[in-house]
């Protein structure tokens, strides 16, 4: 390996790892936002409504759409790392298996996004 090398060279397998950390991270993230989301509701029920309403919003509709992108990928690409590493034939599979992951993750994520953001397509929020 020359000095100028470096140890990423862009394979899918590469690109995988780092979308699996940043969606790991987001999907982190929300949990700790939904966890003070949800103990509202036992401290104040007023400020709870008042932030629920805030989740109607076109901006975290919008984040919505992004969470399920990233609980999407994340799962279904440990999945994709389970059976990299408990069945050794699938290595030469990978690119394969990565591909998968993501086109999946568009199939499911795409209509879900739609679901998600149809209020406001229907002109009822704003």
């Amino acid at each position: 390996m020359s000095p100028q090398s470096t140890v990423y060279d862009g394979r899918s397998g590469q690109w995988a790892f780092i979308g699996h950390r940043i969606s790991g991270f987001l999907v982190f993230f929300f949990l700790l936002l939904h966890i003070v989301d949800v103990s509202l509701a036992n401290v104040d029920q007023e400020l709870y409504d008042t932030v629920h309403e805030l989740y109607g919003n076109v901006m975290l509709r919008l984040f919505e759409c992004g969470l399920l992108f990233a609980l999407l990928f994340h799962s279904l690409n440990g999945l994709r790392i389970v059976l990299v590493d408990f069945f050794p034939g699938m290595v030469r599979r990978e690119q394969n298996l990565t591909a998968g992951v993501l086109f999946v993750t568009l199939a499911a994520g795409l209509p879900g996004s739609f679901i998600i953001m149809k209020p406001w397509l229907d002109g009822n929020i704003f």
